[in-house]
């Protein structure tokens, strides 16, 4: 899990949680993993009301769909595309 949210404004805690800053605010996330064809991340906030849900293809390990709602959803949704295409992590049909 750490080396799809471990780079640039994404970081992982010692906690176990992960920090995503933007405008200067850090939001804290816990995640929850569902395995599968397609594997499931799921980003909870902890000190905002927002969530975000990133789709991996397990196959290929590379992520196909991030979605985010709530607090800077459109921020947070691209500071996490920017970690992903700066880790090589990006399906290349996905445009964001």
């Amino acid at each position: 899990m750490e080396e799809f949210l471990n780079c640039g404004a994404v970081k992982c805690l010692k906690t176990g949680q992960f920090c995503v800053e933007v405008d200067g605010i850090r939001v804290l996330f816990n995640v929850e993993v569902n395995l599968g064809a397609v594997t499931q991340l799921k980003l909870k906030s902890a000190n905002y009301k927002v969530n975000c849900n990133v789709e991996v293809d397990t196959r290929t390990e590379r992520v196909i769909s991030v979605e985010c709602v709530g607090f800077k959803e459109e921020k947070i949704r691209l500071t996490l595309l920017d970690c992903f295409k700066e880790r090589g992590l990006l399906h290349k049909g996905l445009i964001f």
